[in-house]
C-alpha cells in the first residue's frame, strides 16, 4: 500500500551539501518502492514543501541571517514547518535524520501521532558517542537537546542505526541496524587511467582530523617509488585540519604533489575523479573511537567504480583485492609503495569498475535497505 512519507533533515536548496546525495538516494528508493515522497527544503530564508509537485512555501525564516542560524534556530523553524505540514496533510510516516531538538519538536511529533502517523529516526553514528566530539561551551546545548529529545523518544516507532549491533531495541524503542547505501545511477562509471605512469589519488571528504590524511601526507614524504605520485584533496575544512595539512605538506616538501582543490561538485568533481587511479577513504576513524563504520565516501567510490584505500572495518565492503586495499586503523606508518602497487593494478584492470558498480547495486542499494526499514515499521 502506498504511504505518504515526509523525510525530515537539513536539506539546503540554495547550496551544495555532501549529504544531499544520500538523502536523494533514500528518497528515490522510497519512490521506487511505490510511496509518495515529500521533504522540507531550506532555501535561504524560506522553508518549502518539496516532492511530487512544484515546491510550495510553508513559511519564511525571519532569523535566517543570524550567525550560525543553520546549526541552531533553523531546527526550531524546521519543526514549526513540520507541524504545519502535518496539520494540513495526512502524513503516514516521518523519516527523520537525528538532529538537534528544541522545545517545539515534541509538539510537532504529538501532532503527527494524533493523526495516526509513524515516526522513524535514523542515527548515522551508533553508539552515539562514537561520532560526537564537542567543546565545553557547546555541552550545555547538547544537554538541553538531549532532554528535549527524551520527551519525544516515546513517540518513536523505530530507530534505524548505522554502526554497531543494537540487539533490536534502543532506550525501550524498537530499533534495527541499517547500512549506508548508494544510488549507483547518480554516478558516472570510472575509466582506468592508462595513458600515464603517474599515480593520482583522490581524497574526497570534509577535511577533519578523523579522516587521517596526515598519515597519507607523511607516507608520501617518505615515498621512494619510481612513479610520480599525486594526492588530490577535495573538500572543505571541517575542523581546522585542512590548514594544518597544508602546513604539514609544506614542511615535509610535498606541496607540489598534494593539491588542495577545495570543495567541488558536479562536472568539476567528475573531472578530478576521471584523472585519478584510486580513491582514499577515511584513514583515522580510530581517532573518534570507531573500529567499524559504513562511510558514504566508500560507497561513492564503489558506485563510481573507483578502486580505493580505506582503514576501518566495513561489513558490506567485499574482500576483493581488485576493489580495495585495507590499511591499519591506527597511527602506524603507511607503506606508500603498497598503495602505489595497488594503484598500478587499478590502471590495468579495465573490467573492475563495472564489477564494483554491479556489487554496489546488489549489496549497497538504498532500495533494498529502505524496503527492510518500511517492512519493519509496518509501512
Amino acid at each position: 500500500m502506498m504511504a505518504k512519507i515526509l523525510f525530515l533533515m537539513r536539506y539546503p536548496l540554495h547550496r551544495n551539501d555532501n549529504l544531499k546525495l544520500k538523502f536523494d538516494g533514500e528518497m528515490a528508493a522510497a519512490r521506487a518502492l511505490g510511496h509518495e515522497v515529500h521533504y522540507i527544503g531550506w532555501d535561504k530564508d524560506r522553508l518549502l514543501l518539496c516532492g511530487e509537485e512544484d515546491p510550495e512555501l510553508i513559511q519564511t525564516c525571519p532569523f535566517a541571517k543570524l550567525p550560525a542560524y543553520g546549526k541552531t534556530v533553523f531546527y526550531i523553524d524546521l519543526m514549526n514547518a513540520l507541524k504545519k505540514v502535518i496539520l494540513e496533510n495526512q502524513i503516514d510516516l516521518v523519516y527523520m535524520r537525528f538532529m538537534p531538538t528544541f522545545g517545539n519538536a515534541p509538539d510537532a511529533m504529538t501532532a503527527l501521532k494524533a493523526k495516526g502517523g509513524k515516526l522513524i529516526v535514523e542515527h548515522p553514528t551508533y553508539p552515539f558517542e562514537n561520532g560526537k566530539t564537542t567543546s565545553l561551551l557547546r555541552m550545555p546545548v547538547f544537554a538541553y537537546n538531549a532532554k528535549v529529545f527524551g520527551r519525544m523518544e516515546p513517540m518513536i516507532d523505530l530507530y534505524t542505526l548505522i554502526g554497531e549491533h543494537c540487539d533490536g531495541m534502543l532506550n525501550g524503542r524498537p530499533a534495527m541496524n541499517i547500512v549506508n547505501g548508494v544510488d549507483v545511477n547518480q554516478y558516472q562509471q570510472h575509466k582506468p587511467c592508462t595513458g600515464t605512469s603517474d599515480i593520482h589519488m583522490l581524497a574526497l571528504a570534509s577535511m577533519s582530523h578523523w579522516q587521517g590524511y596526515d598519515r597519507l601526507i607523511r607516507a608520501l614524504a617518505k615515498d621512494q617509488s619510481e612513479e610520480q605520485v599525486y594526492v588530490h584533496m577535495v573538500g572543505n575544512d571541517g575542523d581546522g585540519s585542512l590548514k594544518a595539512w597544508e602546513k604539514l605538506s609544506d614542511e615535509l616538501g610535498t606541496s607540489e604533489r598534494v593539491i588542495f582543490h577545495g570543495e567541488l561538485h558536479g562536472d568539476a568533481l567528475d573531472q578530478i575523479v576521471a584523472k585519478c587511479d584510486i580513491g582514499i577513504g577515511g584513514l583515522g576513524l580510530y581517532r573518534k573511537g570507531q573500529l567499524s563504520s559504513m562511510t558514504l565516501k566508500v560507497r561513492e567510490y564503489m558506485a563510481r567504480g573507483l578502486p580505493f584505500v580505506y582503514a576501518v572495518d566495513d561489513p558490506v565492503v567485499p574482500d576483493d583485492s581488485r576493489f580495495c586495499l585495507k590499511l591499519r586503523n591506527d597511527d602506524s606508518d603507511i607503506d606508500m609503495q603498497q598503495i602505489v602497487n595497488f594503484a598500478k593494478s587499478a590502471k590495468v584492470n579495465a573490467d573492475v569498475p563495472a564489477h564494483m558498480r554491479s556489487y554496489a547495486r546488489a549489496h549497497m542499494s538504498w532500495e533494498g535497505i529502505m524496503r527492510a526499514v518500511f517492512e519493519k515499521a509496518g509501512i
